[in-house]
Parts: C-alpha cells; sequence; structure tokens
C-alpha cells in the first residue's frame, strides 16, 4: 500500500473505523466489549473514530519523523484507533494494552483494517501486558523508537511509575498529554510539576502548539548525551 498523505486519507479511514465500533457497539454490551464510556461517547456524540488528538499526532508524527528508520509505541492504546491511522500512513506501530475486554475489541478493528489494507499486517501489532514490563528488553524500548502516550491515566501499583519514567528515557522521542499521564493535572502548576520532573530526569519537555482544546501535549527528548 503506497504511503498515505493527508486529511482526505485519514477521512476515509475515519470512514472506515467507525463503521465498525458502531457495529461493536450493537453487537456487544458496551463493557463487555471495551469500549467502556469512553469510547461509547465518541461513537454516539462525535460520530468519528478518530479523536482530535489522534489526528494531530498523526499530522504531528508524519512532519517529523521518517517512515523507514523510526517505530511507534502507543502505551495504553485502548481500541487502538491511533496506532491503526499511523500505521495507515506507513509507519511500523505496536500498540500494548493490558485491559483484556479493550484488546479484544482492538485485535477486531486490526483484523478488519488489515482485511482491507494486508499489507498493514507487517506493521502494526498489537501486545497484551503491562507497559513497560512487558516490553523490556525488546526493540520497542530504543533509541529508535517515538513512544507515545494519550489517555494514560490509571491507578498505577507501586514502582511502576518510576519504570515508566524510565522508559521515557529509553526511547529516541516520547509525546504524551500531560493532563492525563498518570492521574487527571486540571491546574498549571499540576502540569509544570510533571514537567519539571521529566527535565529532572534529563529530558527536554517542549510544548506542542497544535495540542486540540483542553489538551496540554509535550515532546520529550533526551538532552544530548543523557541517552
Amino acid at each position: 500500500m503506497p504511503h498515505q498523505t493527508g486529511s482526505d486519507n485519514l477521512d476515509f479511514l475515519d470512514g472506515y473505523l467507525f463503521r465498525i465500533m458502531v457495529q461493536i457497539l450493537r453487537s456487544e454490551d458496551v463493557d463487555a466489549s471495551g469500549l467502556y464510556n469512553y469510547y461509547r461517547a465518541r461513537v454516539e456524540q462525535s460520530g468519528a473514530a478518530l479523536s482530535p488528538y489522534d489526528r494531530m499526532l498523526v499530522n504531528y508524527v508524519r512532519a517529523r519523523f521518517d517512515r523507514r528508520d523510526r517505530r511507534i509505541v502507543h502505551g495504553g492504546t485502548g481500541l487502538g484507533t491511533l496506532p491503526s491511522a499511523l500505521a495507515f500512513s506507513g509507519y511500523t506501530v505496536a500498540g500494548v494494552e493490558q485491559d483484556a475486554a479493550r484488546l479484544r475489541t482492538a485485535g477486531r478493528i486490526h483484523a478488519a483494517l488489515t482485511e482491507a489494507w494486508p499489507a498493514i499486517a507487517e506493521r502494526y501489532e498489537l501486545i497484551e501486558g503491562e507497559f513497560p514490563t512487558v516490553l523490556a528488553g525488546t526493540p520497542c524500548l530504543s533509541p529508535e523508537t517515538v513512544l507515545i502516550f494519550t489517555n494514560f491515566v490509571a491507578t498505577w501499583p507501586v514502582g511502576l511509575a518510576s519504570r515508566i519514567m524510565t522508559s521515557l528515557s529509553a526511547c529516541g522521542d516520547a509525546i504524551l498529554d500531560m493532563r492525563l499521564f498518570g492521574q487527571v493535572r486540571d491546574t498549571p502548576e499540576e502540569r509544570q510539576n510533571l514537567v519539571d520532573q521529566f527535565e529532572a530526569q534529563g529530558l527536554i519537555a517542549s510544548p506542542i502548539a497544535e495540542s486540540p482544546p483542553g489538551a496540554f501535549y509535550y515532546h520529550l527528548k533526551p538532552r544530548l548525551g543523557t541517552q
């Protein structure tokens, strides 16, 4: 499949994924399917599979990272809408998810995607398990990796936060929403505190101006000589 560029192709993919999500929502219980209220609201209220931040991140990645040299890892991938769009755009992508219901439905979406575009199967994989433990010792955590977190809010067990912080330093680039990383941070002071923590780990944190309303995405890179 040729590399996809431009919003028109994303619109086509969005419509295809949306129809699959509607079918899943009609055929399964919202909790059993892993859509929960989060994805149900996206289907019923937004009328789209790709969120505004999915689209922003796809365009941001396309503009900055070479498809041939960089690997994308999406931690806490949910139903996999973002990695679907990135794989559709020609990137090698791994989506990591530990929620069994969501992973199963992400697998249904992955199967439908690769049925329509078989070449995507070669570059998009879903990985079951806890991030970053399940990726330890693999090329998914390396300087060639662009690590992305979107709505990455959960109750983290003791020690997990430090392992996640370490994983960021192992990768060449990381992109995340300072508001929705580990816990919800609604105030500028809370978000700045997290920025300070990353910088104390030897990372440079630069705000992404294209972030959609209500989101606070940053691009993190290791300082020269710290990786």
